[in-house]
């Protein structure tokens, strides 16, 4: 959020700056692009602090116009993807009245696009998730999402696209829902010390299974908030103290090292770059093996 104080900004080249900024994501159809879109960005804005807050996808002028005033009240930037022409022109009419940046992620390509063909692009939002075989299959993969998570159903690891393995807090379980509205079967597994992952697991190909971590102090606040919000006394457990978390980090290392897999440190990552790679690199191997059998695992 930015405040209207001038103490709020920071001197850079003698130039003052927002330290910390709102980027409002908004679209009717296109939500995950443009949140991963937002993500990339502001990752490499070192430094800066960049908060993206999601809306529910907006379906009338009166749901524009909250939003807008809300941006405006909070000096908040928003970034958008609308196929609808009413919506797009309605947060470009509201935005310019009230003074809030705004930036369209579709139009520009859009225009483009019909200039050089010749054509009108439709504003029928059925055409970008119609009721086919891809829709079905993510159904399924939801579904599936929820029967493996957290180690549930060891039995249908063999059915994942993906698996996924971590200690506690280290985003497995949102991270496989993410996968899982992209159409791949993800499964989760929780690495805990003294007890032994499912021997399922070791009959995967280590290509298909990918190792999360963080670091010990992330997690040890994640842990201690997800305890208070529980009603619990962070300090009366284990669960979140750095000594305690360190010792799972090594055991959970010790078994991805003897899988042989892809582990990704998520402390600075947001869920939407983590699934990106992930999906990128599970594509990649999936074509080497079907190309050369073995040679994918």
């Amino acid at each position: 959020m930015i405040s209207s104080g001038p103490d709020d900004r920071v001197m850079d080249g003698g130039v003052k700056h927002w330290e910390t900024v709102e980027l409002f994501v908004l679209s009717d159809v296109l939500s995950e692009e443009a949140e991963v879109a937002a993500a990339w960005c502001t990752r490499r804005l070192e430094k800066r602090d960049v908060e993206i807050c999601r809306f529910p996808a907006p379906r009338h002028r009166g749901d524009i116009e909250h939003i807008a005033a809300l941006a405006a009240e909070r000096g908040a930037i928003i970034l958008s993807c609308f196929l609808r022409e009413d919506l797009r022109r309605a947060l470009e009419e509201n935005c310019s009245r009230r003074g809030v940046e705004q930036w369209d992620g579709y139009a520009p390509l859009r225009s483009g696009l019909e200039k050089l063909l010749g054509l009108a692009a439709s504003e029928d939002i059925g055409l970008l998730h119609p009721m086919d075989t891809e829709y079905f299959r993510r159904v399924r993969a939801v579904e599936y999402s929820l029967e493996a998570d957290d180690g549930g159903n060891p039995s249908l690891l063999g059915e994942a696209d993906v698996v996924v393995l971590g200690i506690s807090r280290t985003g497995k379980s949102p991270l496989c829902v993410y996968l899982a509205h992209r159409g791949v079967l993800a499964a989760n597994i929780p690495l805990v010390p003294g007890l032994d992952p499912p021997p399922q697991l070791f009959r995967i190909p280590p290509w298909r299974i990918f190792g999360l971590t963080r670091t010990p102090s992330v997690l040890g606040e994640i842990r201690s908030r997800r305890m208070a919000m529980m009603g619990l006394n962070p300090g009366e457990s284990e669960y979140g103290r750095i000594g305690t978390i360190e010792r799972e980090i090594a055991y959970a290392s010790g078994i991805m090292e003897r899988l042989g897999i892809t582990v990704f440190d998520v402390t600075n990552r947001s869920i939407e770059e983590t699934a990106y790679e992930i999906l990128s690199l599970y594509k990649a191997r999936r074509e080497i093996h079907s190309l050369y059998g073995g040679a994918g695992e």
